[in-house]
């Protein structure tokens, strides 16, 4: 199945004036708004829908994750590369679930955990970015100027990257719900702790993470956006909590899939990363296996902030 990725992403908020108030200062250009809703694009196409948490025409809530409410993302939508893989895609799933179709074209269903995905035809844009200029040590990349990253601006995320969602019980059979059915390839096996998996038409290290909890959580845990560079993760982690947000951990660089990130807790649900220097991956992969409990590998190769040394991303710290 050629899946590219994440289009769109569909939250049931309890405070829609907060939730909107969150991803305008996050960067996402603003859409449509009423007293119900509220619309974000990012600089892709991809897009972000805000409803308030009653709204009738969301699919159910299906989270049991302790800190939060009915606030959660109710639905991911895949970018399908085109419409013949739209087609094979309803043509596996409806083999044992129930699939609607939407008048615009989408299908939507749910996985084995019951959580609500679904497929459309891509709109998002490519994006080509240049490496930005790095001077090192022997090495000239920028004579002359100073340094793009040295001058302070807004900083809009330009694309999803993954997402994460809690799993309760046995991973294998969530796991192999999207590998088998959907085409997903196991990038990183966390063994008892989940996998890390990439869409087959994405070259991401992964765009989605399915999380063995041992607390019992299920439900969305977070979203992830790419931004240019590390120094841009740096300027909208920090615009952020001076806007009054707060940070669950970051910066840090993961020793998984490498990033560059920087967590925040959102009031739609959960927490979403800004992050940079993503790991690419094809076929010539190598599948490592990790054991999440070793704490020589898994987690972070360094974190800014001596408080957040052993902190895992969306790990609850009470005050």
């Amino acid at each position: 199945m050629n899946i590219t990725g994440i289009q769109k992403i569909i939250y049931g908020v309890e405070d829609l004036d907060a939730a909107a108030r969150f991803h305008t200062n996050w960067g996402l250009a603003p859409g449509r708004r009423d007293e119900t809703s509220a619309e974000f694009s990012l600089g892709d196409g991809s897009s972000l829908a805000l409803r308030r948490a009653d709204d009738a025409s969301l699919p159910p809530n299906h989270v049991n994750w302790l800190h939060f409410g009915a606030s959660t993302a109710r639905e991911v939508i895949w970018a399908a590369a085109d419409q013949a893989t739209l087609n094979a895609i309803g043509t596996e799933l409806s083999k044992d679930r129930d699939i609607t179709e939407d008048a615009d074209g989408a299908l939507h269903t749910t996985d084995d955990q019951g959580y609500h995905i679904g497929f459309a035809v891509s709109s998002i844009q490519d994006q080509h970015l240049n490496l930005p200029e790095i001077n090192t040590v022997g090495t000239t990349g920028r004579w002359n100027k100073p340094a793009e990253a040295a001058l302070r601006r807004r900083i809009h995320p330009l694309r999803y990257v993954h997402v994460v969602y809690w799993v309760p019980g046995d991973t294998v059979d969530a796991i192999r719900f999207y590998t088998n059915r959907l085409g997903f390839v196991i990038t990183d096996d966390m063994t008892v702790g989940g996998a890390f998996m990439r869409a087959a038409g994405s070259r991401d290290h992964h765009n989605l993470f399915l999380q063995k909890s041992n607390e019992g959580f299920y439900g969305f845990q977070h979203v992830a956006y790419e931004v240019k560079d590390l120094d841009e993760v740096g300027m909208l982690g920090e615009y952020m909590e001076n806007a009054g947000w707060q940070t669950n951990v970051g910066p840090i660089r993961h020793n998984i899939c490498s990033s560059f990130s920087w967590y925040m807790w959102n009031p739609a649900g959960g927490c979403v990363e800004v992050l940079s220097d993503i790991d690419h991956c094809d076929d010539d992969w190598e599948v490592r296996k990790i054991n999440p409990r070793d704490p020589g590998f898994y987690g972070h190769s360094w974190s800014a902030r001596p408080e957040h040394r052993g902190v895992r991303p969306a790990q609850w710290i009470e005050d």
